[in-house]
């Protein structure tokens, strides 16, 4: 398991908060708190179990050479992707050991994952006003296919991410920086920072981390909603 940072992203996200501080940017910005940053540690902990078989790997352009026409064509290990799934996990088993969540057996969808079928892992929060969240594994149906986990929010549930949204090889950024896009949009939820607003053909969603936008096909149900966060005396980050 693993990625190809030596300390955590929440810990190097604060680290740029207060440098950006001292030089008189980002005097708004709020630091994750000490609950968060605890948080996301368990799951890393329980990462070093799910993820045992999964190892990371690094930004294969990370020097800042560009990749060529052909790794738009290609996937060379698309098996390295299981490591979202690992990562779903351990995110599964710490809230739910939490006690904030129980499991549920189904969900209805406001927006659908861009792949059909898939598993989905529905976690109903305890908390008045917080809402559940959806973790749904694709595995491939074919070679031009990847494993990916949609991130969703809400009942009906709206779809926020796909990770990974590509698989090529050109597109890899490496293991790290799909690993913190999980983390982001699961904390956003569970901590309550996240705000969704669905028409029938429109959206918008504002998150601690990510503001998004714009036009939208497909949806099943309309929905809106400001979630809460999951755990007692919990302060949310702002959205």
């Amino acid at each position: 398991m693993g990625t190809d940072q030596a300390r955590s992203w929440w810990d190097e996200y604060n680290d740029d908060i207060l440098r950006a501080r001292e030089t008189g940017w980002g005097r708004y910005e709020p630091l994750l708190s000490r609950q968060m940053c605890e948080l996301l540690a368990d799951v890393d902990a329980a990462f070093a179990t799910t993820g045992a078989a999964t190892p990371g790997w690094p930004h294969p352009y990370k020097d800042g050479h560009a990749p060529d026409a052909a790794a738009y064509e290609k996937v060379t290990n698309p098996e390295k992707f299981l490591i979202v799934v690992a990562r779903a996990r351990a995110w599964t088993k710490v809230l739910l050991d939490r006690g904030w969540a129980r499991e549920a057996s189904q969900i209805d969808w406001a927006l659908r994952p861009f792949d059909t079928g898939g598993a989905d892992t529905v976690l109903e929060p305890a908390a008045d006003g917080a809402v559940p969240l959806v973790l749904t594994t694709h595995t491939p149906v074919d070679n031009d296919h990847i494993v990916t986990v949609t991130v969703a929010a809400g009942d009906p549930a709206m779809r926020l991410a796909s990770i990974p949204d590509c698989g090529c090889d050109a597109c890899d950024r490496g293991s790290a920086e799909l690993l913190r896009d999980m983390d982001r949009w699961v904390l956003s939820i569970v901590d309550g920072s996240l705000a969704v607003h669905l028409t029938t053909n429109r959206y918008s969603v504002r998150a601690s981390f990510a503001n998004e936008g714009g036009t939208v096909q497909n949806v099943a149900e309309p929905t809106s909603f400001t979630a809460a966060p999951w755990p007692p005396n919990w302060v949310s980050r702002p959205v």
